[in-house]
C-alpha cells in the first residue's frame, strides 16, 4: 500500500532480539518493526504498535535479569504513554496484550498491572477474567491472572511499589 503522504516514508527495520534459553545459550529472534520518517530528513520513529512490542521486549527482558520493578518502571511509563497517545490503535493494542497474557513470564503482570490500573480496557479485564475461569487452571498461573485482575481496582494493593502511583 502506498503512502498518500509524500512529507512521511515507511520502511521495515528488522531488529535482532537476544534471549538465553533454559541451558543458558543464547537464542536469537528478529522482530520486525515499521519506521516512519520524514522527507525532511527528522529521525525515524516507530509506528505506535512496532514501538510498543519493542517496549514489551525490553520489559521482559529487564524483568528476567533483574528483581524488583524499579528497574522496570521506566519502561512500564513508556508502555503506558505510548497507549495513552495512541488511543485510535486501542484494537490492536488490546489484542497485544491479550497475547502478552497468555505468554505469563517475568514482567508480564508487572506490565499488564501498571498499564492496566490508569488505563482499566474491559476487553482486557475480560481476558482475564475468562482466563481465571477456565476448568484446571494451573493455580501458579491462577495467582498470577488474579494479580493483574487486582490492578483494575482503586484499592490495588501492589500500586505502592511504583513511584507513579505511590505519590
Amino acid at each position: 500500500m502506498r503512502n498518500l503522504n509524500p512529507a512521511y516514508r515507511t520502511t521495515l527495520r528488522t531488529n535482532p532480539i537476544y534471549t538465553l534459553d533454559a541451558r543458558g545459550r543464547i537464542q536469537i529472534e528478529m522482530d520486525s518493526v515499521w519506521m516512519e520518517s520524514m522527507s525532511d530528513g527528522n529521525l525515524p520513529v516507530a509506528h505506535p504498535v512496532s514501538e510498543f512490542r519493542l517496549i514489551i521486549q525490553e520489559v521482559l527482558h529487564t524483568a528476567e535479569a533483574t528483581c524488583g520493578v524499579e528497574d522496570l518502571e521506566r519502561d512500564l511509563e513508556r508502555a503506558l504513554a505510548v497507549l495513552q497517545r495512541n488511543p485510535d490503535l486501542r484494537p490492536q493494542f488490546e489484542t497485544e496484550l491479550t497475547t502478552l497474557i497468555d505468554s505469563i513470564r517475568e514482567g508480564v503482570v508487572e506490565l499488564v498491572s501498571f498499564v492496566m490500573y490508569e488505563l482499566r480496557w474491559p476487553v482486557i479485564e475480560e481476558a482475564i477474567r475468562s482466563r481465571i475461569s477456565e476448568p484446571r487452571r494451573n493455580v501458579s498461573d491462577l495467582r498470577l491472572y488474579e494479580a493483574m485482575l487486582e490492578a483494575f481496582s482503586d484499592s490495588w494493593r501492589d500500586r505502592d511499589l511504583y513511584r507513579k502511583f505511590s505519590q
